[in-house]
């Protein structure tokens, strides 16, 4: 029998070192080609919608939208405020001679924060409309004016958003040496949940005051100023109406 061959020293010392290398850079490339995919399944699965969400509840997800910054209400420059109403009533009141008839139902006047157009308050006037007959809710000051410098008298109502539709509006001035009452030729609806703007022009010619000619002696001798809500025949309404800004305009 042929003995077993066998390789030289230096040989087979330089094969196995060959090997040992070979064996090493497969290991050294397979933990490489483990680390790539642990670090690009992510991303992969992320890119193909296969990555994890969150558990669909069937509720749409909620957006929150921060609602606008309201600026502070502000009178253009060429008005000037008479009434705000900022700490009391200023003279403001329901007539006595109101609280006799039945046609008048305005019933008690105080300042409230509950809604304000210019400043922080407003007049509150409490009144209660039966319906069926033409009434009216009458506040007013009496006071000497002189509006010759201005051409509009202005005044803001805040009707509550449960208030029925249909109320209206007029400025009452009442003039001169006799008196004269003269009211506004046509009322403003008020619009419930908003503030509505009452006015009239103060100019010679205007048609805004009913059966009246406005000229200077008219603007001069201003002795009251009045507010008057009205329901004419209807709506029903019982509870609060708002006053605020009242102004003359140049």
């Amino acid at each position: 029998m042929r003995a077993p061959r066998t390789l030289p020293y230096p040989v087979f010392v330089t094969m196995t070192a060959v090997k040992l290398e070979e064996r090493n850079q497969t290991v050294r490339t397979t933990w490489q080609g483990t680390i790539l995919i642990a670090v690009l399944v992510p991303f992969i699965f992320a890119g193909t919608g296969c990555a994890k969400r969150p558990a669909d509840t069937g509720k749409a997800p909620e957006v929150k939208v921060e609602a606008p910054r309201q600026e502070p209400f502000r009178n253009p420059p060429n008005e000037k405020v008479l009434f705000s109403f900022e700490k009391d009533a200023e003279g403001w009141s329901v007539p006595e001679w109101t609280l006799e008839t039945e046609d008048h139902v305005a019933k008690a006047v105080g300042v409230s924060k509950e809604h304000a157009r210019e400043g922080a308050s407003s007049l509150k006037v409490e009144a209660a409309f039966p319906g069926k007959i033409w009434t009216g809710s009458l506040v007013e000051i009496m006071e000497n004016f002189d509006f010759t410098p201005y051409k509009k008298v202005a005044c803001d109502i805040y009707l509550p958003k449960e208030a029925p539709e249909g109320l209206k509006a007029k400025i009452i001035l009442t003039v001169g040496p006799n008196w004269r009452f003269t009211e506004m030729a046509n009322a403003i609806f008020l619009v419930p949940g908003k503030w509505t703007t009452v006015s009239a022009s103060l100019e010679p010619g205007t048609g805004d005051w009913k059966m009246t000619e406005v000229d200077d002696k008219f603007r001069k001798d201003v002795r009251k100023f009045a507010v008057r809500v009205e329901s004419n025949k209807g709506p029903v309404y019982k509870g609060p109406v708002f006053i605020d800004n009242i102004r003359v305009a140049e």
